[in-house]
């Protein structure tokens, strides 16, 4: 596609002044922006561009987060710990199914009895996806428990499963108010939604025309190409990785109190 044309596509649905709202959304709604832009990504090669989400915000509307109910997502969104739903183990077992047959007692669908002894993460790891996978699947009981006690029983326990399973414990980025405020100031949601309709139509956007369509106007603080290829666009590739989203829910998991602050009153407090 040539230069002429990619501007004139961007010209039929991105304008930088849609972007202009952001700053009145809450640090939960701006979490899932994030949240949203890293799950289109990562299914862009299944959908080919098919995602009602991803329309809306080709469509010119795209601050997406108005559309979910933000209250139940704070009440029960968390990348770290989650609930494991029969569908879950419903898929787990048609994975046995598929990948180790010999689980199952011979022309039945029940479990031989050494295999429902052994921890699914044992069996999922082993038998299924070998060292890919990472999941804990654990139970608590949280009537006989206290959150003392349930807390320093994970601490116990997870140096022995990191242990048992090889798996070292990830790095947490230092993450805080001011480098949620550049995310704002270096726009780079509107830059993820950029490199995801380059990602769609197979082009890539150089930092020059990035710069560009990010700062059309002459009252802009133009952030230059070097700028872009030293910080912005790793910044922006970082966050459609899902890692800005994790350190975003991390913040959040920390500074519960600051879930519902808008973006705006956040600055102010820098």
């Amino acid at each position: 596609m040539k230069l002429n044309e990619i501007n004139k596509e961007l010209q039929t649905w991105f304008k930088i002044e849609n972007y202009e709202d952001v700053e009145k959304l809450s640090l939960r709604e701006f979490h899932k922006e994030f949240q949203v832009r890293k799950n289109i990504f990562e299914g862009m090669d299944f959908f080919d561009g098919d995602d009602q989400i991803f329309k809306r915000i080709l469509a010119g509307e795209p601050l997406v987060s108005s559309i979910f109910d933000m209250k139940d997502l704070s009440n029960h969104s968390n990348s770290h710990i989650q609930q494991v739903t029969f569908k879950q183990i419903d898929s787990l077992k048609r994975a046995l199914e598929i990948f180790s047959p010999d689980s199952f007692i011979k022309g039945t669908d029940e479990l031989k009895k050494e295999v429902k002894s052994q921890p699914l993460t044992v069996s999922m790891r082993d038998v299924i996806k070998r060292n890919s996978e990472s999941r804990m699947f654990i139970s608590f009981d949280i009537e006989n428990s206290s959150d003392e006690e349930v807390l320093n029983s994970l601490k116990v326990m997870l140096p022995v499963w990191r242990k048992e399973y090889q798996i070292k414990e990830s790095k947490i980025e230092k993450f805080g108010l001011a480098k949620i405020i550049k995310l704002i100031d270096y726009r780079i949601l509107p830059m993820m939604d950029l490199l995801l309709w380059a990602k769609l139509k197979k082009i890539t956007l150089t930092n020059t025309v990035l710069s560009r369509i990010l700062y059309p106007r002459l009252t802009d603080e133009i952030r230059g190409e070097e700028q872009l290829k030293e910080t912005d666009r790793p910044l922006a590739e970082k966050a459609l990785s899902g890692e800005t989203c994790k350190s975003i829910e991390n913040f959040i998991n920390k500074n519960s109190h600051m879930e519902s602050v808008t973006l705006s009153e956040l600055r102010s407090l820098l």
